[in-house]
């Protein structure tokens, strides 16, 4: 490689790897005189940047054609991983004879100007088949298996699973220090690929044993293969493949496998998720049985809806260590309402006569209480209750709360009990990292569910345009009697409350125009007006507050109170107005998309195990989304950087004097030694 010349430019690569002409080629740089380019390269466009390694490495350039499109980077392996050594099923003396010949893929950079699908899984494929040979060359010992770990808050991992390395779970968080772990908080994703077949076959009886549940899942998943629904059919037109896509979902649902207790109820998980995710038009158990199971399955699909043993309660836990993990943002939100299920019947659990949200009027339908999670990465829902009316507890219910199979311990709450009930146990759990909450207003309108809130949480909460509040503070004084009437006692404000319906209907407070974000039907053009109030508690002020009123472009005006800061800009009192209607589009894509509202079960446990398995179909979309916005297959991908002005770098590589700049239409060539 002695004249071989590679060029370093930062003119945008976009498109396929087919539409490139040369090959892609690995060029290794450690213990070379371009090593330290390398170090430098990494250190400024990898979001972990790049200290010294030190101990065994292997580093190499990635190249398309001569252009530099990356690098990547191996090294030892972690001392010990729970996941990984498990995985394996090695026992201590053999984990520590056998470790020098495990790799770690600790740096995997694709250079941020470079969009090139296919590009990140093909370098994977090549790394570890010219790693074989290099790492043996270097340190004697034949690398026999690859583990990485990916930061499932910035990436999706995707290239890996391209590469058919096998997703093994999410650390805990803890790191080596000196002969102790010490927790940091930073979970990830770990990966990991057996390059020799002699390891692959010496380790065979563990391995298939730990493998088995995820080749079974995705042989239940391939076996009759979903006709995704249109809203999916849409990503797979960006080139996620069914064959991605289906080992997605088999990586995805692998994490829920442990809560069903027997392996017989694994096809028909399999089988509810793959049918909320396809294009049946509905998503109720019959139609999913026939068109995923076998007819004679029927029975035993409704079964596992409502009687069999499995723990819901622990995969709804899980569920949500996952969504919070996945959407954590300290500008994160959680959203709260109340969803409504229109019913004909009068046996289904919970159903009466009352305010059905979907009708507009007071109907026989089911309600719920539900809480979502919205952070500028998206949104999902998050927590969920069945609101059972009061008349269910009385005596002359007692056979149906039989027969719907209701706790026996349940008791009575108003869904504004039940929803600040979830906040705070979301809070509590210390998985919700952001500082937002937004309601509807039939709890906004509650200043006691206001009250009951976290401390330190900002509430953006509808009202209804009756309740009253102070514009401005006013002074508290004892009001002079007027004649001979005997002088007043208590304190009374210097001028009085007023309706939120007037205060929009008051000129003298001007309507702005303002697009406030993007809904589930297009933009959200708004007129808006937004002022300092006070509370109004029984004729005497509360906190400072900012009402928000907002009119629609269909002429519909909506009320909301904010204890944002009384410093805070109208323009982030807006953000939050916009962020809290993400809950609406959730019900939206449920309910169109994965056939929430299709379920046709009676049961306390049947209604409950239904609304789970779509918030676990809704997060896989979400996946999947992610997967397009991050541009498929770069896992490592970091954030562009962008610079004031155009500066020259200079990269002293032995005596090689490098210099790179913003110019596109010049590139610098390096010398290969």
């Amino acid at each position: 490689m002695a004249n071989l010349k590679l060029i370093f430019s930062q003119k945008p690569m976009e498109g396929h790897l087919g539409d490139f002409p040369g090959s892609v080629d690995l060029h290794r740089v450690d213990e070379t005189k371009l090593e330290p380019f390398w170090n430098d390269m990494v250190k400024k466009h990898h979001y972990l940047g790049y200290d010294s390694v030190i101990g065994s490495r292997v580093k190499y350039l990635i190249t398309l054609g001569d252009r530099i499109v990356g690098a990547i980077s191996f090294c030892s392996a972690a001392y010990q991983h729970g996941l990984r050594d498990r995985y394996i099923g090695w026992d201590e003396p053999t984990r520590l004879s056998m470790l020098p010949s495990l790799v770690n893929n600790n740096r995997f950079l694709i250079l941020p100007w470079v969009k090139i699908r296919n590009l990140a899984s093909r370098v994977l494929s090549l790394s570890l088949k010219r790693l074989k040979v290099d790492w043996l060359s270097q340190y004697g010992v034949e690398p026999i298996m690859a583990e990485t770990f990916v930061d499932h808050e910035r990436y999706t991992g995707t290239s890996y699973i391209a590469a058919n390395w096998v997703f093994l779970g999410t650390t805990r968080g803890f790191g080596r220090q000196g002969k102790s772990f010490v927790f940091h908080g930073h979970q990830k994703g770990l990966y990991v690929k057996i390059m020799s077949r002699r390891f692959n076959s010496a380790f065979q009886p563990s391995l298939e044993r730990l493998k088995s549940g995820r080749k079974e899942l995705l042989a239940m998943i391939t076996e009759k293969p979903v006709h995704w629904n249109a809203t999916l059919e849409d990503l797979r037109d960006m080139d996620l493949t069914q064959e991605i896509m289906e080992k997605t979902l088999a990586d995805h649902l692998e994490t829920y496998k442990p809560y069903l207790t027997r392996v017989e109820l694994d096809k028909h998980f399999v089988a509810m998720i793959k049918g909320m995710l396809s294009d049946l038009e509905r998503k109720s158990i019959e139609p999913i049985c026939l068109t995923y199971e076998k007819e004679d399955e029927f029975r035993n699909l409704c079964n596992f809806m409502s009687r069999s043993p499995w723990d819901n309660e622990g995969m709804l836990e899980e569920y949500q260590i996952e969504i919070l993990r996945f959407f954590d943002d300290p500008n994160s939100m959680i959203t709260g309402v109340s969803c409504s299920f229109p019913k004909k019947g009068q046996m289904s659990v919970g159903v009466a006569r009352q305010s059905c949200g979907p009708l507009g009027k007071v109907n026989n339908c089911q309600n719920s209480v539900m809480t979502g999670i919205v952070s500028p990465d998206g949104y999902g829902l998050l927590d969920y209750e069945l609101y059972m009316p009061k008349k269910w507890f009385g005596d002359d219910f007692e056979e149906k709360r039989e027969k719907c199979r209701v706790p026996e311990d349940l008791e009575f709450k108003k869904e504004n009990e039940i929803l600040s009930e979830m906040i705070n146990k979301m809070v509590i759990s210390k998985l919700f990292k952001g500082k937002y909450v937004g309601v509807d207003a039939a709890f906004g309108s509650d200043q006691v569910f206001l009250d009951s809130l976290p401390q330190g949480l900002i509430y953006f909460a509808d009202i209804r345009s009756d309740v009253r509040v102070f514009v401005g503070r006013p002074e508290m004084a004892v009001p002079e009697s007027p004649g001979k009437d005997p002088k007043p006692k208590l304190l009374s404000p210097s001028f009085g409350p007023r309706l939120a319906r007037e205060i929009a209907e008051d000129e003298s407070f001007p309507w702005e125009n303002v697009v406030l974000g993007a809904g589930p039907k297009g933009p959200i053009i708004a007129k808006d007006k937004c002022l300092k109030v006070a509370e109004w508690r029984g004729e005497t002020p509360g906190k400072d507050v900012w009402l928000y009123i907002r009119q629609l472009a269909d002429g519909h005006i909506k009320y909301s109170l904010c204890n944002e800061s009384m410093d805070a800009t109208i323009d982030a009192i807006r953000k939050l107005a916009s962020m809290r209607w993400s809950i609406e589009q959730c019900f939206e894509e449920c309910k169109k998309s994965l056939g929430m509202d299709h379920y046709e079960v009676r049961s306390w446990m049947g209604w409950r195990r239904h609304i789970l398995l779509t918030f676990i179909a809704h997060l896989f979309v979400n996946k999947l989304r992610r997967m397009v916005s991050l541009n498929l297959d770069s896992p490592a991908e970091p954030e562009p950087i962008i610079e004031d002005s155009v500066k020259d770098n200079e990269y002293l590589a032995g005596a090689i004097n490098f210099k790179n700049n913003h110019d596109t239409g010049r590139a610098k060539t390096l010398p290969m030694s």
